[in-house]
């Protein structure tokens, strides 16, 4: 069931507007109440009460599953699985605003939208560009990979589960900040190192595995920084454009090492799902 939900929800992020998952962001109105509203000194407390929607979907899950309700169990995965995806659509509007300044040789507007529209803040032109194709990459890592990964191996809790850690570790003045950032650490760092090896594939193979032989499975590192490593060096170790000579705009090759990625992902779950 897992892998056929996550087949109606690519098909429904494909031609539906539903891009950027549902229009209510659930998890993320949660997040904000319990912080705003139930302020706790302990931070188990306040994890714990962030958390606390997983005990209902896995009561939710487990009453459908009794009672040989699969279809309906079925649009529910499909749902929370939607509720959990990335909002920012990295493939597509994420950072038109910037390709469009900077295509126009206006890069002291594109370093403003940058900043305005993806919290970007560097020095210098390089420096501006690498960061949005930083920001695209940990994008893709927190919005599709990881949630994709734990959905496929716990369902609908798993994805749940680290969208609601995620989005508490982004709260810093949050009650439980630490311990949730700790945990989504956790839950990235696998997930991290096959976005890392699924760029190498892609990509200029011999220069991502150049950079990443002596800090590939060092737990300290933090998944952003590896993944944005994989990606720079996937795009840098070759002369040539992985987007094509007709592709316009300074990110495309950006945007098709992540297409190509999410494409290795894709057929990886389907033999797992025919296989399994």
């Amino acid at each position: 069931m897992h892998f056929l939900a996550l087949l109606l929800v690519v098909a429904l992020m494909w031609f539906t507007p539903l891009r950027t998952g549902l229009p209510l962001d659930l998890p993320k109105a949660w997040v904000s109440r319990v912080v705003r509203r139930y302020p706790v000194r302990q931070p188990l407390g306040g994890l714990l009460l962030v958390l606390l929607p997983l005990l209902i979907l896995v009561l939710l899950q487990w009453w459908l599953q009794r009672n040989g309700l699969g279809l309906i169990g079925l649009l529910l995965f499909a749902l929370v699985l939607l509720a959990c995806v990335g909002r920012r659509d990295p493939l597509g509007a994420m950072a038109t605003g910037f390709e469009q300044a900077w295509d126009r040789g206006d890069r002291a507007a594109a370093a403003l939208v940058a900043e305005r529209d993806l919290g970007v803040v560097a020095e210098g032109q390089d420096s501006v560009l690498s960061e949005v194709r930083a920001a695209l990459v940990r994008e893709v890592l927190h919005g599709y990979m990881v949630t994709v990964f734990w959905f496929a191996l716990l369902g609908p809790a798993g994805a749940l589960g680290y969208r609601l850690l995620r989005l508490l570790a982004d709260q810093e003045d949050g009650p439980a900040a630490s311990p949730a950032s700790a945990l989504a650490h956790a839950l990235e760092w696998i997930p991290a190192r096959l976005l890392a090896a699924s760029f190498a594939l892609v990509g200029h193979f011999d220069h991502v595995r150049a950079e990443l032989a002596d800090v590939m499975l060092r737990w300290e590192l933090p998944s952003d920084v590896l993944v944005h490593r994989a990606a720079e060096a996937a795009l840098n170790g070759s002369s040539g454009s992985l987007a094509g000579a007709e592709a316009e705009g300074v990110l495309a090759d950006t945007r098709t090492l992540l297409v190509r990625a999410l494409v290795v992902w894709a057929v990886a779950l389907a033999l797992l799902a025919v296989l399994g």
